[in-house]
């Protein structure tokens, strides 16, 4: 068996400008800082509004796709989110871009918005394409009812993928909500595994020790990396979770959320 490993993060930026969020241009100073210094193959990024793009440049990354892998009439920053990809991993499989999709029900602030899911393929040699996925569900503890419609749809789109995939973003999956642990349960019944839970490391990416959380609404996991096994050249393609990590620095956040970085080996059987 031959394996191969992608090193992943996905992290929702807090991109919104002062006061709808604050130090950004530090904050993203910080990001640019992590993604030198940690060389991630792929980097999932969520609220990525206004001029955050522009802002995240130079960090040896390339953005995967442009405002055409949109549905008509929408642009990227309507949806808040972005993939970035190393170079050589992006170059070696054309970077192919896959659908775009707001999602059809949304509420409250989230309806301004065009949140949805897009998707990127990796590219592992001999190991064949990875299907990477980028989401960000409804936001709100009560909006439980929303996150399952909108996950259905997310579903129903992977669905017909044979291949591997790796499902990052912020899902806003409360602990406390049963409709939050039956989303979670569709995930696993669809055939998607945590990779937190998959190494016994399920710990909350959204802190009340971060300086920017209210103490209130703190201590949830809604920041997740979820993997599917598939098939390739009639060969079983397998995604293993090695090593999952919180991005956890409380002195200099990168955002209110932290960041959650996952090793992620490819074994071909």
């Amino acid at each position: 068996m031959n394996a191969a490993t992608l090193n992943i993060m996905t992290l929702n930026t807090w991109g919104f400008r002062w006061p709808l969020a604050k130090d950004r241009d530090v904050r993203f100073a910080r990001i640019r800082e992590h993604l030198v210094a940690n060389q991630y193959d792929a980097v999932t990024m969520q609220e990525l509004w206004g001029t955050s793009p522009t802002a995240l440049e130079d960090d040896g990354l390339d953005w995967a796709w442009d405002d055409k892998a949109m549905p008509r009439g929408l642009r990227r920053n309507d949806s808040g989110l972005g993939i970035k990809l190393r170079g050589g991993l992006s170059r070696g499989a054309g970077a192919i871009k896959r659908a775009a999709h707001a999602f059809k029900r949304a509420a409250g602030f989230d309806r301004l918005k065009a949140k949805g899911f897009h998707m990127a393929d990796l590219h592992t040699a001999a190991h064949g394409p990875v299907t990477l996925v980028n989401t960000h569900l409804q936001a709100g503890e009560r909006a439980g009812g929303i996150r399952r419609h909108q996950l259905d749809e997310l579903l129903l789109t992977l669905d017909p993928i044979t291949g591997p995939i790796i499902l990052c973003g912020d899902f806003n999956l409360f602990s406390g909500s049963h409709e939050d642990r039956a989303a979670h349960k569709a995930l696993n019944l669809a055939g998607f595994l945590d990779a937190s839970e998959s190494i016994d490391r399920p710990d909350p990416t959204y802190l009340t020790t971060n300086r920017y959380v209210p103490p209130s609404e703190g201590n949830q996991r809604f920041d997740r990396i979820y993997v599917r096994d598939g098939m390739h050249d009639g060969r079983r393609v397998h995604l293993v979770p090695t090593e999952v990590r919180v991005i956890v620095d409380q002195h200099a956040p990168l955002s209110d959320h932290e960041g959650l970085a996952a090793s992620i080996e490819v074994r071909v059987a």
